[in-house]
């Protein structure tokens, strides 16, 4: 498909109108599994909804039933002016009622030319204070600290030889860029998180982050269980709260989840987690990641000011926090100030099981310190493919390309590598 090209395909579809016509959606960074949750949410409510993704990516959302037209726009990261240009110019060209950045690949270049949309479509992102505060790993962390919050002992670095200045007592140490995506000189430079385990190893990461991306954050390295909090935020108010427990990550060293399960609320978590979010005049939803250490305290980790990968799973157990946002951003409708919920749902997404388990077949990292999870046991604990209480992201019985496409597309990269 040639770049700004669009396919589309008729859909029976009934839903919210604006005049004589369905109110539309356009939903970006199709590539995501965030992406997949929020055009399925809309599609199903009834919107038109079209997707767009960087040209020649895979993008398992443009493969949705509720996808009504596709759009391959300008790589967001490295032509952002190209690409605002075809979003504005497929926005108008289709009369686009609302669109919706899902990563920081899209989130920021829109954000910066948010004035040129004014009189073409609604935005569904967050005040540019309110990200820059959240896309901002080290004021986020000094902002948790100020207010209660454990957070891990966290030193910003802009030159190598500052370095000096730290008393390293233990690796490993987490080596983080400050930014999911630093914009420099009109380009995108991806953040990253690795580990340095001996002062050698930590002065090569440092000095290689800090020429691509200037500053970087040496943070200790936090063992634990991943807990996610969730909520829906307008006028420093909190709506609609949800817990969830990391039980796979993808990688199992620390990354996104590929599987996790619905728990009850924690009173305090809640609190101090709707503090951190509204001290940041955020509006909208955001999730608030934590690591549990074996002694039950709760450690920050990082806070998301924007649609999350998992977010499959609140929207499995009664809370659609997609369909939410798009009414609150089209319609000015507040969600319920609480649904109940339901727990013990575990939520898989296949393609990231698949990558987890290629990720441990490659065996225990050096020096990795702990727990390490072993290949057959995972494969065995994986190998029930579903259970009442069970669910998948991706893979659904009503829409079933985008999870089927998925796992083909998994495979076809893995062979050529080969």
């Amino acid at each position: 498909m040639e770049s700004g090209k669009c396919v589309c395909w008729a859909q029976n579809l009934t839903g919210f109108e604006s005049g004589d016509r369905l109110i539309r959606i356009l939903v970006l960074d199709g590539h995501s599994s965030a992406a997949l949750a929020v055009t399925r949410s809309a599609g199903r409510a009834g919107y038109w909804v079209a997707v767009g993704a960087n040209r020649g990516i895979f993008a398992a959302a443009k493969l949705s039933r509720y996808c009504r037209l596709r759009l391959d726009y300008p790589i967001s990261t490295s032509e952002p002016a190209a690409f605002i240009d075809a979003i504005l110019d497929f926005a108008r060209t289709h009369k686009i009622d609302l669109i919706v950045p899902v990563t920081d690949w899209t989130l920021g270049p829109i954000s910066a030319q948010r004035s040129r949309f004014v009189r073409v479509s609604k935005l569904a992102i967050p005040s540019e204070a309110a990200l820059q505060s959240s896309s901002d790993k080290f004021r986020t962390i000094e902002l948790a600290r100020s207010i209660g919050i454990s957070v891990p002992k966290t030193t910003i670095i802009a030159e190598p030889s500052d370095l000096s200045q730290l008393q390293m007592s233990s690796f490993p140490v987490v080596v983080k860029d400050r930014y999911s995506v630093r914009w420099v000189n009109g380009k995108a430079v991806q953040g990253s998180v690795g580990y340095a385990y001996s002062k050698q190893e930590l002065h090569r990461k440092v000095a290689e982050r800090a020429r691509a991306a200037g500053d970087v954050l040496i943070q200790e390295f936090v063992p634990g269980v991943g807990i996610g909090f969730s909520s829906f935020v307008a006028g420093g108010e909190s709506f609609l709260q949800f817990q969830w427990k990391r039980i796979r990550e993808v990688d199992p060293r620390g990354s996104g989840s590929c599987a996790r399960l619905s728990i009850a609320l924690d009173a305090t978590l809640c609190s101090r987690s709707i503090q951190l979010i509204t001290r940041m005049g955020f509006e909208g939803i955001a999730m608030v990641e934590y690591k549990q250490a074996s002694d039950g305290s709760l450690i920050l980790m990082e806070i998301n000011g924007r649609p999350w990968g998992s977010i499959g799973l609140p929207i499995a157990c009664g809370i659609d926090y997609p369909l939410h946002l798009v009414n609150w951003y089209l319609h000015d409708t507040l969600p319920p100030n609480q649904i109940p919920y339901r727990e013990n749902v575990l939520c898989r997404r296949a393609v990231g099981e698949l990558t987890h388990l290629s990720n441990i077949r490659a065996g225990r990292p050096p020096n990795w310190p702990g727990r390490y999870p072993a290949f057959w046991p995972t494969l065995l604990k994986m190998a029930l493919p579903w259970r009442p209480g069970m669910c998948y992201d991706d893979l659904w019985i009503s829409d079933p390309r985008p999870g089927l496409a998925g796992i083909r597309n998994f495979f076809r990269s893995r062979l050529a590598r080969h």
